[in-house]
């Protein structure tokens, strides 16, 4: 990584100033190192929408994974259901 040679002053309210903080303390970096990053991670390529849609389809995925699950509680009830009438019955 290059050497840090220049300065960058920018105005933010507290507000952000402390989200910006607290975003730099979770990642364990300090703010100058997760601003450093935070520009190179940046990509203005319009791949923005791309990342909505997919969260759109794995949001659409954890519905269904979820209706699934929740068929197959029913299902595995039923089952256990006629397990127990069989096993009472002998």
């Amino acid at each position: 990584m290059a050497v840090a040679t220049q300065r960058v002053v920018v105005l933010m309210s507290p507000k952000e100033k402390a989200k910006l903080e607290a975003k730099a303390r979770r990642s364990g970096a300090s703010v100058a190192e997760f601003v450093r990053r935070s520009v190179a991670a940046y990509a203005p390529d319009g791949r923005e929408g791309e990342v909505e849609a997919l969260l759109k389809t794995l949001q659409t995925s954890h519905r269904e994974a979820l209706a699934a699950l929740g068929d197959a509680g029913r299902e595995l009830k039923t089952t256990r259901a006629y397990f127990a009438a069989r096993g009472a019955r002998k």
